[in-house]
């Protein structure tokens, strides 16, 4: 049986408050945590696994649906404490979590000369030793796929529980105000990529999307919702 434990994890910074939306999906005694928040989170991360009644120790992978410092800002805490956990992502984002290429969202701050705060944040990252590739449609465990959706960046991946009818959109997609939408236009790296990889998820059979800002959005019109999204693109 799978089940999906989301976890409401609370950053602060300044007079910055808000929450991101990590997913741990237990399939039987196994547990499977799809991103991990920011740097120096891993002490959140271990309190909201005993929050939800969650032994750490059994958390046998984590999946990263891109490189972006608040989806892989803790991961190296986590495997540098718990060095039986496999991470896994997809092959165009290995480097990237390797730190063997500069990361994308640190060359794009750079380049937009992006607040000093923020660009410190994506440098204060630490990079991972090894990683593990992940295919699109890849099984994972029992009834979970992965699905390649570029856009927001190259190699970009979600996870879909068929079982569930759920999808974890990693930042394909943001829920705001229990409104869907498309990733914010400012971060995607290629926006036709974005767009077509909505036109990908948009035939599966979807009731929830759990997004990584934002958290859940549950509607009995997704495809049209996500129908929507798509015909607007990023006209708006």
């Amino acid at each position: 049986m799978t089940e999906l434990i989301i976890l409401p994890l609370l950053f602060e910074m300044g007079e910055m408050k808000f929450y991101i939306y990590p997913v741990i999906i237990k399939n039987n005694d196994d547990l499977i945590l799809v991103d991990t928040g920011y740097p120096m989170f891993l002490s959140v991360i271990e309190k909201a696994f005993e929050k939800n009644g969650l032994d750490i120790r059994n958390l046998q992978q984590v999946i990263l649906t891109h490189h972006d410092h608040d989806h892989m800002g803790a991961v190296k805490e986590l495997v540098k404490k718990y060095s039986f956990v496999n991470v896994k992502c997809s092959a165009e984002q290995i480097p990237y979590v390797l730190g063997k290429k500069k990361s994308l969202r640190l060359e794009q701050a750079e380049k937009l000369g992006a607040d000093d705060g923020f660009v410190q944040m994506i440098k204060s990252v630490e990079y991972l030793d090894s990683a593990l590739e992940v295919t699109d449609n890849e099984i994972i465990c029992n009834g979970v796929k992965v699905i390649e959706t570029s856009g927001h960046m190259p190699g970009h991946i979600s996870i879909y529980i068929e079982s569930l009818k759920t999808l974890i959109s990693g930042d394909m997609l943001i829920s705001e105000g229990g409104v869907l939408g498309i990733a914010d236009e400012k971060f995607v790296l290629d926006k036709g990529a974005e767009i077509n990889s909505l036109k990908k998820i948009v035939k599966f059979d979807i009731e929830k999307i759990i997004c990584f800002h934002g958290g859940e959005y549950k509607s009995n019109n997704i495809k049209e919702d996500l129908n929507n999204i798509i015909e607007r693109g990023y006209n708006d």
